[in-house]
């Protein structure tokens, strides 16, 4: 069964002061290294949604199979990136997991997630490490046209999340990257000390 995965890479990047995608992680820029972790996962539909300094990003993105497509309206929000991810994903996908450039993950959590997802039919599933929920999420296809739906003002997918609370599945992972959160240069330079980029 196939899956998809919307990278999100579209934002402005305000609070960092600098393009997130284009800072080092591990050898490469961190678009760069999500983009092989994803597609060293089983989602085969990855998608890298694009918007502020879409062309720089863009460049990059045409040495990997995915799929890019520019948001035009990124300024508005990350609504509107996920919804332009969600337009351009397979409509046979069975699952659909959305991540931000700034969200690290391994392949390795990203295959549970998946493998748990699938063997469960779960309506949405999350990575959990030492009892905290983190990220990325994986959402069955059968909300795809609520996810579609999502709005700034409603708090985006957190509504979502609120609507389903008793029917999200937490799976345990041995992974602490899963609250990795890369919003900050302090947030960035405490990244780079602890996991050794």
């Amino acid at each position: 069964m196939a899956g998809a995965a919307i990278l999100l890479a579209g934002g402005q990047s305000t609070r960092m002061g600098k393009l997130k995608g284009l800072l080092p992680w591990h050898g490469r820029t961190l678009f760069e290294y999500q983009l092989q972790t994803l597609l060293e996962s089983p989602f085969s539909d990855v998608i890298a949604v694009v918007g502020y300094r879409s062309e720089e990003l863009e460049k990059i993105a045409k040495n990997y199979p995915v799929k890019v497509v520019k948001n035009n309206l990124f300024h508005t929000g990350k609504c509107s990136s996920i919804i332009a991810g969600l337009n351009t994903a397979n409509d046979s996908s069975s699952n659909i997991l959305i991540t931000a450039v700034d969200q690290p993950s391994s392949a390795q959590t990203l295959s549970r997630l998946y493998n748990v997802q699938i063997k469960e039919n779960s309506l949405i599933t999350v990575p959990v490490f030492q009892g905290k929920r983190g990220h990325p999420v994986v959402f069955s296809s059968v909300l795809r046209e609520e996810l579609s739906a999502i709005k700034e003002e409603t708090k985006g997918l957190r509504s979502v999340f609120q609507k389903h609370k008793s029917l999200v599945k937490e799976v345990p992972v041995d992974d602490s990257s899963i609250h990795l959160n890369l919003n900050t240069p302090e947030d960035y330079l405490h990244a780079l000390k602890n996991w050794l980029c």
